[in-house]
């Protein structure tokens, strides 16, 4: 069994805490329970649900590390009639700390955007830009490709079933990229003007779409679970191994209690 402490100097020493999108109100770091005490199991997930605190309790993991935040906005109250509290008194009832690395993730060397950059068969991987330090987004140059035949190899590496493009069927070399939730219009337009060829992410809206379509600039929009879940696998190798190095006696799991809220289901 290991500290808890020592656990998340790993998670701190690869992505900072400090280092979080600035124009973003994130909250990264340890959300619920104590530092303090053992852990000899560590569960790895996107988003820490119900379902997961309770499969960590089942697995006797005394710490989840999530990418999103399970404290994101204010919590005024904590009652099981909120989603939000019956998570926090669940971890608080079984003696489970929970850890986020949200942005920090994302843009951290060897984090979401790299593993996406280089899911996607991306060459000579650069930030969009970096500000305070911290490297936003990626770009990088692939093998020439229609953008159809880019969303459907896109659909199969990242098993999403629903990708969708926006824009006329033009090659692609250059593509940029921000997983998760980057359709907003500023990060649209950071990728458009850094010459990209297109650019894929998650979480665009309509009136997104229709700007990007009014510039002729292609999109490739993928599910924000799919884009990020992806990247669990790859999270948990790097703490285990780094884990090992320092001589720690932990062991580190995927959870498997999480799925996609959206069903799969189509409708004719």
């Amino acid at each position: 069994m290991s500290e808890i402490k020592d656990i998340l100097a790993i998670m701190r020493d690869f992505a900072p805490e400090d280092r979080t999108e600035p124009d973003f109100e994130d909250n990264a770091g340890l959300l619920i329970g104590s530092e303090k005490g053992g852990a000899q199991k560590v569960l790895v997930c996107l988003d820490c649900t119900e379902n997961v605190v309770k499969e960590a309790a089942r697995k006797g993991a005394g710490l989840i590390i999530s990418h999103h935040p399970v404290i994101f906005r204010a919590v005024k109250r904590v009652t099981d009639e909120d989603p939000t509290g019956r998570v926090i008194l669940a971890a608080a009832r079984n003696g489970i700390s929970v850890y986020s690395a949200h942005t920090n993730l994302d843009f951290c060397d060897g984090g979401l955007n790299d593993f996406c950059a280089e899911l996607m068969g991306l060459k000579n991987i650069r930030p969009l830009k970096t500000e305070s330090g911290v490297k936003i987004g990626r770009a990088g140059e692939r093998e020439k490709i229609k953008l159809s035949a880019f969303a459907k190899e896109l659909s199969a590496k990242f098993d999403d079933c629903y990708v969708r493009v926006v824009g006329d069927d033009a090659d692609i070399e250059t593509v940029a990229v921000v997983n998760g939730g980057g359709g907003d219009i500023s990060l649209t337009e950071l990728a458009r003007r850094s010459g990209a060829d297109c650019y894929v992410t998650a979480d665009v809206p309509h009136h997104v779409m229709l700007y990007a379509r009014a510039c002729g600039f292609p999109l490739v929009i993928m599910q924000h679970y799919t884009m990020e879940r992806i990247y669990i696998k790859k999270l948990v190798g790097i703490l285990a191994a780094e884990a090992e190095k320092r001589g720690l006696r932990v062991s580190f799991e995927a959870a498997e209690s999480e799925n996609c809220p959206i069903s799969g289901r189509t409708y004719d």
